[in-house]
């Protein structure tokens, strides 16, 4: 997987513009005065979008340390037969637009503002159905609300009711072990179910590759 800090980067940035989209067939004028028949408001390039020099300098980072502590742990733990941590993980354009529209019409018909998504790290447990995903690093996306003073929380629409959002942690927690009072978003996977699994509204399993794509 490329450095996390650009990755989740370039995620916040691409999540972000596309969930401006409203599908309409509307024109608008951008700065040069041109029609722009875009259906994004604004296509402007982000304030959070990074320069080459920064890309470099952190997938050398990257590369350079985190990388060789995850080819080492997963070499490790495959006995010898994986070597190369993951370095990339990829939704399709039709997969991050449905994730959207999903949360959004799931937040609306509570009646629960959706803020944003949080994009939290996580690994796949050895044990995984699928072979190719075990011990791999990858990311779970989660709408956000604000919780009282708690800003950008991540929540669960399907737990909660009309105008009262239920926080994923809190959620979460009735998942722990005995020997674990607390789970924690980095932990999600590393735990014995002490009930019977039951839908989120989190996002994952996008296609992984080891190589630099």
């Amino acid at each position: 997987m490329k450095s996390l800090s650009t990755k989740v980067c370039i995620l916040f940035v691409f999540i972000f513009s596309i969930i401006s989209c409203k599908q309409v067939n509307t024109k608008s004028i951008n700065d040069t005065g041109a029609v722009d028949l875009s259906c994004y408001p604004n296509s402007k390039r982000p304030s959070q979008a990074i320069t080459y020099k920064e890309m470099a300098s952190m997938f050398h980072e990257y590369d350079n340390g985190q990388k060789k502590v995850l080819d080492e742990y997963i070499t490790k733990k495959s006995g010898g037969k994986e070597k190369v941590a993951t370095l990339s993980e990829f939704f399709s354009i039709d997969e991050l637009k449905q994730y959207i529209a999903y949360i959004e019409k799931t937040s609306k018909e509570k009646d629960i503002e959706l803020t944003g998504i949080k994009i939290f790290t996580a690994a796949y447990p050895s044990d995984y159905n699928i072979e190719a995903y075990r011990n791999r690093v990858s990311f779970i996306l989660m709408p956000t609300t604000n919780i009282g003073d708690d800003k950008n929380v991540a929540y669960e629409p399907l737990k909660s009711t009309k105008g009262k959002p239920v926080s994923m942690q809190s959620v979460l927690n009735n998942y722990a072990g005995e020997s674990t009072k607390k789970v924690n978003r980095a932990s999600i996977l590393s735990f014995r179910f002490m009930q019977e699994d039951d839908d989120s509204s989190a996002l994952n399993r996008g296609s992984i590759d080891p190589k630099t794509d």
